[in-house]
């Protein structure tokens, strides 16, 4: 039998958010009635906008054969130019790389940046690609807290962790994946002055166009003299609801996106030239992002008003696509080890999928997806479990 080099799918690591998901699709198929808060898919469809686009350009064979690996040159302009108007960024196309969603993005931006020698920091609780990108690039993870009570950055921890001498990439993510967090223009300068030119500074912006209560601050803009130290990643598929259209983009020093761009050329060809046309529509539609934050904001607090005091309590978001239940007493109580039993106890039980802390780094807790239709009957069903 030949040998298996790198085993990349520990059970530690296979993404409890899939494996949820498709044991609620099992239960569907034998005729339960489950509502699943699991992926981070909008459900709201695609702006028409965008579809008319797409749908013009998928006609037209000429277009559909234009080949950029780095992304097609409308987009990247029209990226750049929106990041100017809307944000304040100085930033031109030379810095825009587009790829099939930013998971691509971060695999060869950590894979670029990092290695044994070198280490990643990364908030905790933490989105988990971060985590198997750090460890696809063979990097030692570094973790800075967030306070999930007051949903501040501890810079304590940020202090303690960070080496001028080893740390070569910084993740921040706002507002944050899972506990819907927003990092402050306060807590962000803060960290670039202890980061200081020595690593570059990832900001997973992805969420940005979902803030319930406040504006989102660019780094691009509030800090220009550490312009040559920040990364930015975005797409469409949260706020702009395309998550299987598969575009995502960053924005970045030009020294990185040359690099990208020739991984790109030998690793990822093309992106959709089609669904990257249509997204040039997207970013002149603030409508569209606005309606799902405004629906978004209101089952974030229709979670907060219903389970608290349930025993699993919930984290009031503040923007993004997430709410967080902290349970760890209420596993301690029922004897479950971990979040991964509570989440199929209730999907048994309540017919309600949802995502269990371990992808996050928090094991005790739970994760749930605000895009279903039905989120507030799966509400109504969750506190109804935890008060039974």
């Amino acid at each position: 039998m030949p040998r298996t080099i790198h085993n990349f799918m520990p059970d530690d690591l296979e993404f409890q958010m899939f494996v949820l998901d498709e044991l609620a699709d099992e239960l569907i198929a034998e005729g339960a009635d489950v509502i699943k808060l699991t992926i981070g898919v909008p459900e709201l469809p695609m702006p028409q906008a965008v579809l008319d686009r797409v749908t013009e350009k998928l006609a037209d064979p000429d277009f559909v054969r234009r080949v950029y690996p780095e992304g097609l040159p409308e987009l990247r302009e029209a990226i750049a130019e929106h990041y100017c108007r809307r944000y304040g960024a100085e930033v031109s196309s030379d810095n825009v790389i587009v790829n099939t969603g930013t998971s691509p993005i971060f695999r060869n931006i950590f894979q670029l940046l990092s290695g044994p020698e070198y280490e990643i920091m990364i908030p905790r609780p933490y989105y988990a690609l971060y985590l198997y990108c750090a460890t696809l690039a063979g990097a030692n993870v570094k973790f800075y807290d967030i306070d999930i009570d007051t949903k501040c950055v501890d810079m304590d921890s940020f202090r303690r962790n960070f080496s001028p001498e080893k740390t070569s990439l910084v993740v921040i993510n706002s507002p944050g994946n899972p506990i819907g967090n927003i990092v402050t223009p306060d807590e962000m300068r803060e960290m670039y002055r202890i980061i200081d030119h020595n690593a570059y500074v990832l900001n997973d912006e992805i969420y940005n166009n979902t803030m319930f209560y406040d504006e989102f601050h660019s780094p691009l803009a509030l800090f220009p003299e550490y312009r040559d130290m920040t990364i930015v990643t975005n797409s469409f598929s949260k706020g702009f609801r395309m998550y299987t259209k598969r575009v995502g983009f960053a924005i970045l020093p030009e020294e990185l996106q040359r690099n990208l761009r020739v991984i790109q050329q030998h690793t990822l060809l093309c992106t959709d030239p089609c669904y990257q046309y249509g997204m040039i529509a997207a970013l002149d539609d603030d409508a569209s992002p606005a309606a799902l934050t405004e629906i978004y904001r209101s089952r974030a607090e229709y979670t907060t008003e219903r389970l608290t005091g349930t025993g699993c309590e919930p984290i009031a978001a503040e923007g993004g696509f997430y709410a967080m239940l902290r349970c760890e007493d209420w596993n301690r109580a029922r004897g479950f080890a971990s979040s991964k039993e509570l989440a199929r106890d209730i999907l048994r039980k309540a017919h309600v999928a949802v995502v269990p802390g371990t992808d996050f780094g928090v094991p005790h807790d739970l994760r749930l997806a605000f895009c279903n239709e039905r989120y507030d009957e799966g509400i109504d069903r969750l506190r109804a479990y935890f008060c039974a």
